[in-house]
């Protein structure tokens, strides 16, 4: 009740906004759990017999059902609603928002997402800030009411109270159904028409034995051993697909010049269950092919200006760049003349300019649409797949006009639930974490939110779940029996990974959290690789040894999502006595190419001289057959990357540098978390002398030393500086207050 307190009255919303009527209908059955749709009352009053269709399946499939309708003028009363509801009903176990209802827009929560890290500043306050549904689904933030938005007046604008929880944990799961402006057409007749699919699909209950997974361009920086090893993952999740080639099919976009049309061939086949798509994404786009094959010699030769224009123009962009000594580096290590770095000819630019696009080497007219996936593309297409993922930035942005999740599930196919991302994503996060509980009857939205992030969102039927595996009562389960931990360790006994995953997560989640010494034994004992993954982020939670063990331990692990992960955990603990470790497989693993690049990184942000210490043994002991050209390689990198460290914290330090300098390099601390400095960092903080905007932005930056060694002193600094300082700026204070909840 605090909290519905809170957002009301830093709304400054007029008091009749809360006066409005809130017509809430009871469930028809009392089930082991329920279930909340919330609706505006025009879309409930053009749709109510196709809501009422839909109840009836929601109950039928075992969810008391609530219908929660009205006028809904801002996100506060929506949240009030959800509040008193879940208070009689603890058992609460999802909702789903249909039609017209009111957009959140959060500020000063980029730490809840997997990417998003811009300035908010800089950037206009819609493209920097996360739409987020966790503000209607996760009862445990607490907001502060910013504005309502001038252009869109159903989008608002909350900001991460300082004094907030500070990590993602939904109280119950959520879905969007919210038809895409941009396809025109009656949104109401669109969203009852989708209503009846739904309704339609529960009846089907069928088994997921059919799967395609799609690797784009450009992804995971087209690493083989990422792809190869999906395939582990996929047949741990999906234990009744491989049975036949089409049962489990792995796309690639090597394997067509113009893959999306193959793709349209499998996103319409019937039998298709699950599509997973993992590629770069855009709001209005799903990019699948790259610019230009290297199959000509001509295309060669434009991808290498492309590449050497690419380099040379970014040190233009630089303010103390060097262009033309890029150029100089080019032209010696690729042979190039100064001729290849001159503009073309005015009269040859425009002869260019003209020229049909069909006349270029390489290239077809419509090239460019030939590599994307647009929304006019979905127009056309009818997909199948009842559950479509997409691992890909931007690609589940519902609140704009013209969403690509959305045009999979308004269609005249089958597809009944989408997940996607409202922002950007990142290429490293756990893909499949959790995704095989939808082969053992969980519904779409508890899988969610499990691996709930700020930006990810099911848009479409949360409720929706295939029929399992085997016969089971886990779905309900999940809800009714969380705290049971009996229960669970029954399920960790499972023939099934997932199942074995869940039982971890939900006993670590308990009021008795496992044990990090027995989460360790079963990460080097158990046979599946996915919940291998899981033991080593629960272990995460553990600021000790055993932690460490498993970071070490996953680092040479068969899988390569545990060695990425193992990487990522490896700098952002420090941990020196990890570098050994880090050398060594940095050396004898460069094939698994993005375990190599997060190993440079957690190269630069460990002491260069303990790290060029253990690269010359580790040189020593290894088969490398020019061992001194390896380790001058080696030395170069440590070197390059000691320097930008300096650089960077020796521009923090200079109080004679511009301010907006200054903050560009505190911000790179929010990626580069350099431990060593961290004590450095706290004295800038405390630092009067330092402006109070570059003492919150600092502040802020060390917030994200989450799993560093220096942490504990981290908070301790951060409170002794909050003592000591009485008559400190609240912005600051606040800063100082997050940053300490964000490491405890």
């Amino acid at each position: 009740m605090k909290n519905i307190l809170r957002i009301a009255l830093a709304a400054a919303l007029p008091l009749a906004v809360y006066a409005q009527e809130v017509k809430i209908e009871k469930p028809a059955s009392r089930q082991a759990t329920s279930f909340a749709i919330v609706i505006d009352d025009k879309t409930y009053e053009k749709c109510a017999e196709e809501v009422n269709l839909y109840r009836r399946a929601l109950e039928k499939d075992g969810l008391s059902t609530w219908v929660l309708s009205a006028r809904w003028e801002n996100p506060g009363q929506l949240r009030g609603e959800l509040e008193k509801l879940y208070g009689k009903q603890p058992n609460l176990e999802g909702i789903v928002l249909i039609g017209d209802i009111p957009v959140v827009l959060v500020r000063n929560a980029q730490h809840m997402t997997t990417a998003f890290k811009m300035d908010e500043e800089r950037f206009p306050k819609e493209d920097a800030s996360v739409t987020s549904d966790r503000f209607y689904d996760d009862l445990h933030l607490k907001f502060d009411y910013l504005e309502q938005d001038t252009v869109n007046p159903r989008h608002f604008y909350y900001k991460l109270a300082d004094d907030s929880p500070q990590r993602l944990n939904p109280t119950y799961y959520s879905g969007r159904i919210m038809y895409p402006p941009k396809k025109g057409g009656d949104p109401y007749a669109a969203i009852g028409k989708f209503l009846r699919k739904a309704v339609a699909e529960k009846e089907r209950t069928k088994q997921i034995d059919h799967i395609v997974t799609f690797a784009g361009d450009a992804y995971n920086s087209d690493c083989l051993n990422v792809w190869l090893d999906e395939k582990l993952a996929v047949n741990e999740n999906f234990p009744l697909t491989g049975r036949d080639h089409l049962s489990a099919m792995h796309l690639n976009f090597r394997m067509d010049e113009f893959m999306k049309f193959r793709l349209f061939d499998q996103l319409q086949r019937d039998e298709l269950d699950v599509m997973l798509f993992n590629e770069h994404g855009s709001i209005h786009l799903q990019h699948i092919n790259g610019n230009t094959p290297g199959n000509s010699t001509e295309n060669r030769m434009k991808l290498i200006k492309s590449e050497v224009d690419y380099y040379v123009g970014r040190e233009a962009d630089k303010e103390e760049g060097d262009p033309e000594g890029a150029k100089q580096h080019f032209m010696k290590e690729l042979g190039l003349l100064p001729s290849f770095f001159e503009e073309p000819k005015k009269e040859d630019a425009g002869k260019a300019a003209e020229a049909p696009v069909e006349t270029v080497p390489g290239l077809s007219a419509n090239h460019r649409d030939n590599i994307t996936i647009t929304l006019d593309d979905l127009e056309k297409v009818k997909t199948m797949p009842r559950f479509v993922m997409f691992n890909a930035c931007y690609n589940g942005s519902f609140q704009r006009p013209g969403c690509i999740a959305a045009y999979y599930i308004f269609n005249d196919g089958r597809t009944v639930a989408t997940q996607g991302n409202t922002v950007n994503v990142l290429q490293d996060r756990w893909t499949y974490e959790m995704v095989g509980l939808l082969s053992h009857g969980v519904r779409v939205g508890q899988y969610n939110r499990l691996i709930a992030t700020l930006e990810g969102h099911i848009v479409g039927d949360p409720t929706f779940r295939f029929k399992p595996v085997e016969p089971n009562t886990l779905s309900s389960d999940m809800t009714a029996l969380r705290g049971k931990t009996k229960v669970w360790e029954r399920y960790l006994g499972s023939d099934y990974a997932d199942i074995r995953s869940v039982a971890l997560r939900t006993m670590a989640d308990g009021k008795k959290p496992m044990p990090s010494a027995r989460l360790l034994e079963i990460m080097k004992e158990c046979p599946f690789a996915t919940t291998r993954m899981e033991c080593l982020k629960l272990l995460s939670r553990y600021d000790n040894a055993d932690f460490i063990e498993a970071i070490r331990l996953g680092l040479r692990d068969p899988y390569e999502l545990i060695r990425r992960n193992a990487a990522n955990y490896a700098w952002m603990t420090g941990d020196p006595s990890l570098i050994p470790d880090i050398v060594d497989v940095y050396l004898n693993d460069p094939e698994s190419q993005r375990v190599a690049y997060t190993l440079e990184k957690a190269m630069a942000l460990l002491p260069s001289d303990q790290v060029t210490e253990a690269m010359n043994r580790a040189v020593d002991r290894s088969l490398w057959p020019d061992k001194e050209a390896k380790r001058k390689e080696m030395a170069d990198m440590i070197a390059s990357s000691a320097g930008v460290k300096e650089k960077c914290v020796a521009r923090i330090m200079d109080r004679k540098a511009k301010e907006e300098a200054r903050k560009m390099a505190i911000r790179t601390v929010r990626n580069y978390t350099y431990h060593e400095y961290a004590d450095d960092f706290l004295k800038f903080v405390a630092d009067r002398e330092n402006s109070t905007r570059l003492r919150v932005i600092m502040a802020e930056a060390l917030g994200w030393f989450t799993h560093s060694r220096k942490a504990p002193d981290i908070v301790e600094g951060c409170r002794r500086i909050l003592a000591e300082e009485k008559d400190m700026a609240p912005e600051l204070r606040g800063e100082l207050t997050q940053t300490i909840i964000r490491l405890q």
